[in-house]
């Protein structure tokens, strides 16, 4: 038996935090059944013991939470783990974390401002931005360096170098979050670019989400231009130490970064020096805000060389990377002095393969030559794009462009193969749109909004946790969602939320009758949902207590606007006390047969929101009630289950029975299905209803966003699996194949995206929500399940597909990886220690422990 992948706070490389850690471990063995029956964990400083557990008889091996002594600031730890397993086999492992600054006092270092006056360039049609700040501190080391850390953040997005050499290749700290009350800190070992002598750090700070006009989260006395905070802190062999901090003595200055825009692009001139130095200003910002950041930070994590360099019709230089992804291009540039290159990123060719712009203001970079060969790469902003339209280049060569994946650092959890390679095709999206769309918090689109989209990871954060690790991007994107959350418990559509969206749902809830925002089904629960989902893949009880009084006050808003406002409907108020039907919501949005008016956008909402949102307000209740339990808050749990029935009630006697149900709209059915909302006696007319709905749509689906997360499990629930399959594998508009087949390297935001090929359409190619499709197949197709939070016990049940000759999974769960692989003949599994599983291979059910088995089909 050996231990492996010990994590603090689900993370190998835990160094600077500030937060109470939790550790995991796994175990493996070639022994199959193999159990954990004990574990001891010490937590050591120096070899000094801060915390032993002693032999504790438990299966426990993920989220054990520090209970020892105090921890200091800025102290290297060890952590040693011994199990013992039902074999009397023991293994021990050790890993070490790193604490950062724990107490707001030890700040020593002051905010920095530029006093550079931001003259805006007024070029860009939505919104200004100005150039790129350039931070520089010199000082003097007077003895050799043993240990170095570097605690950083500051207003705008940094790059920070010490002796002109990059701390690390982390993109746009200090990340995204509500800033006025949680500003990050990142955490650097500069030990190795330090030197005796005279040393040089700088800092490069541009707009990032902070100064963007379309992304600026909504706080109150924004600062104006951009600000560092950073403090050094030596330790020299002799062992005296010594800080470097910011204190004014810095300078500031304007470099070859012209402007560079989170949206719209960067222009450098790199004709352009470091202009004349200034003098910076000292502010009193505080440090309040500050905390360590809690997640691995955004990298570039893969390459990809151009495939493809032509002549559109039109006569434009496109190069075509393959791919639709997120992040930037590394161009080789070789051109005269004073030469402007312009570089326009786009996801689609138009119809007639020429450039096509689909998002709201385009994506463009510009480079001005100084007549030197140059490899060339935007600094601060980030791009959607499959195609770069290139203008000014002599020539443009493949070989000179290679696109650059940027994505937040997390570790792969999840495979998938088949037999059919438009299915591996689908995967390979979903897999890419999650890439492209984990970029410090979970955006909707990389491209056009690069927002934080609640309703788009609500319905997608199953098969996020199924395919990476981001329980520490998840539970940091929740802080986020806390803070932005009202005082009447109303929880934003977006987190960080965002001056763009205030005014959008401002100007949208006054057409409801509501003169403040208001929660928004479907979006808002996600405060909920996340939480539950995360609890459910990886039995993490942390992040249910600390959302525990946010999800709290979220239900009890659901809870009292039910009852305080009538709905649309002449409903009884018996009922209608319990139904979530007013007020603003998106509804069923996105249904296919559904055409937006733009001039009207949320008319189509009204049509479904009145059962929507009372479907949605239920689960919500009812999940809540559920972690109540969890948490041990018995009287709680009582009290939301209690109302949870009588939102059941109110549903089944006032909209379902009242005769409230659409006649038109397939994702009701499926929702209220999934939900286990139909009563006895209506279980038959809504099967019948849900089946004949598809068949007249032409065997398509014509769900919307809420709803086509459930539309296929509905079908399995009401035993119509081959239906459901046959849905799947449906291949015309709208499907998931249908855009495999129409050339999607990644999930469409809308079933009809590809009408952008005419000019005219706003839509994105690189949306993660539809690509929850994923969580079905692996669950029906690949038939990895569970019926235990945290996957503690497996139930693998494949829906053999006769359009499959062979598929196979994997999947990383928190005991370690479970495989599942079938062919026409044989079904092989593996599960992992710590684990057992219940196996249905035709008419043969076996219950089975650790290990590698084979059984004929």
């Amino acid at each position: 038996m050996r231990l492996y992948d010990l994590k603090t706070l689900h993370m190998k490389k835990c160094v600077g935090i500030d937060q109470n850690p939790y550790f995991s471990w796994k175990i493996a063995n070639d022994k199959n059944d193999t159990v954990q029956c004990a574990y001891q964990l010490q937590v050591l400083c120096d070899e000094e013991c801060l915390w032993d557990t002693g032999k504790v008889e438990s299966e426990k091996q993920s989220f054990v939470e520090y209970e020892g002594i105090a921890l200091s600031s800025r102290t290297e730890y060890k952590w040693k783990v011994t199990v013992w397993n039902n074999y009397n086999e023991t293994a021990e492992a050790e890993a070490q974390f790193e604490t950062g600054l724990l107490e707001k006092s030890l700040w020593n270092a002051k905010w920095v401002e530029s006093t550079i006056p931001r003259v805006p360039v007024t070029e860009y049609k939505y919104g200004n931005t100005a150039p790129a700040v350039f931070f520089e501190k010199e000082f003097t080391l007077d003895k050799r360096v043993k240990k170095a850390r570097m605690y950083a953040t500051s207003y705008g997005v940094y790059q920070l170098r010490i002796n002109k050499k990059r701390a690390d290749d982390r993109e746009f700290a200090p990340e995204f979050t509500t800033y006025s009350t949680v500003l990050y800190y990142q955490t650097y070992d500069v030990t190795m670019l330090l030197k005796q002598g005279k040393n040089t750090l700088d800092m490069y700070v541009g707009d990032g989400w902070y100064f963007s006009m379309q992304a600026s989260p909504v706080f109150e006395n924004q600062h104006e231009k951009p600000s560092v905070l950073f403090q050094l802190e030596v330790e020299y062999e002799d062992g005296t130490t010594e800080q470097i901090i910011s204190d004014g003595d810095e300078t500031c200055a304007l470099g070859p970064i012209c402007y560079s825009d989170i949206f719209q692009g960067e222009k450098q001139d790199y004709r352009i020096g470091y202009d004349e130095k200034h003098p910076v200003e000292v502010k009193d910002y505080g440090y309040e805000m500050l905390e360590a950041q809690p997640m691995p930070p955004v990298r570039p994590t893969k390459l990809l060389p151009a495939v493809d360099v032509f002549q559109s019709p039109n006569g434009e230089w496109i190069v075509d990377f393959g791919q639709v992804l997120a992040g930037r291009a590394r161009i080789h540039i070789d051109e005269p002095k004073d030469t402007e290159i312009v570089l326009e990123y786009f996801e689609i060719l138009d119809e007639n393969g020429n450039y096509v712009n689909t998002m709201f203001c385009p994506q463009k970079d510009i480079v001005v030559s100084n007549g030197t060969p140059l490899e060339h790469e935007v600094k601060f902003t980030f791009h959607g794009f499959r195609y770069i339209r290139v203008t000014g280049m002599t020539e443009v060569k493949k070989e000179n462009f290679t696109a650059v994946l940027l994505t937040t650092e997390k570790d792969d959890y999840g495979s998938f193969t088949c037999s059919d390679e438009r299915v591996n095709r689908l995967y390979q999206n979903v897999r890419w749109s999650q890439w492209n769309n984990m970029m410090s918090v979970p955006t909707d689109c990389p491209a056009r909004e690069k927002a934080g989209w609640t309703g788009d990871i609500l319905v997608y954060a199953k098969t996020a946790l199924m395919n990476e690790d981001v329980t520490p991007f998840l539970s940091s994107w929740l802080h986020s969602l806390r803070e932005n959350q009202a005082d009447d418990g109303v929880v934003m559509i977006t987190a960080p939320y965002t001056k763009l969206y205030d005014g959008v749902l401002m100007n949208t809830v006054k057409e409801f009758g509501d003169t403040r925002v208001t929660g928004v089904a479907g979006w808002s629960d996600a405060i909920v949902w996340v939480p539950y989902i995360m609890h459910q893949v990886t039995g993490n009880t942390i992040v249910l207590k600390d959302n525990y009084e946010a999800m709290k006050k979220w239900c009890d808003y659901i809870i009292r606007t039910a009852k305080e406002k009538r709905g649309y409907r002449d409903i009884p108020y018996e009922y209608d006390q319990y139904l979530w039907n007013t007020g603003f919501h998106f509804g069923e949005w996105l249904i296919p047969s559904q055409q937006i008016d733009p001039k009207h956008p949320y008319e189509n909402a009204k049509t479904t929101s009145y059962f929507m949102a009372p479907f949605f307000g239920y689960q919500s209740v009812r999940y809540f009630a559920e972690i109540c339990g969890l948490l041990g808050k018995v009287d709680e749990q009582n009290h939301y289950d209690e109302i949870a029935q009588q939102m059941k009630n109110a549903i089944q006697n006032g909209i379902m029975r009242g005769g409230h149900m659409p006649d038109d709209l397939m994702g009701g059915y499926c929702v209220a299905i999934a939900f286990d909302l139909v009563p006895d006696d209506l279980k038959e007319s809504y099967k019948e209803k849900l089946v004949s709905l598809i068949q007249k749509n032409d065997y398509c689906l014509d769900t919307g966003f809420l709803a086509t997360p459930f539309l296929l499990d509905a079908l399995c629930i009401v035993g119509e699996q081959e239906l459901a399959h046959q849905v799947f594998w449906q291949d015309k508009r709208p499907s998931w194949l249908y855009e495999v087949d129409h050339g999607a390297t990644a999930i469409w935001e809308a079933w009809d995206a590809d009408e952008a090929k005419k000019p005219g359409r706003f839509v994105s190619f690189d949306h993660y929500a539809l690509g929850c499709v994923d969580d079905w197949m692996e669950r029906a197709i690949c038939g990895i399940d569970t019926d235990q939070a945290g996957f503690k016990h497996f139930v693998i049940r494949p829906q053999y597909d006769s359009k499959l000759t062979s598929c196979e999974r994997t999947f990383e769960s928190e005991a370690g990886m479970v495989s599942v692989k079938w062919d026409e003949h044989t079904l092989k599994v593996e599960i992992p220690c710590n684990t057992t599983a219940t196996v249905y291979c035709g008419e043969t059910v076996v219950n089975i422990g650790s290990g590698t088995y084979q059984f004929e089909r």
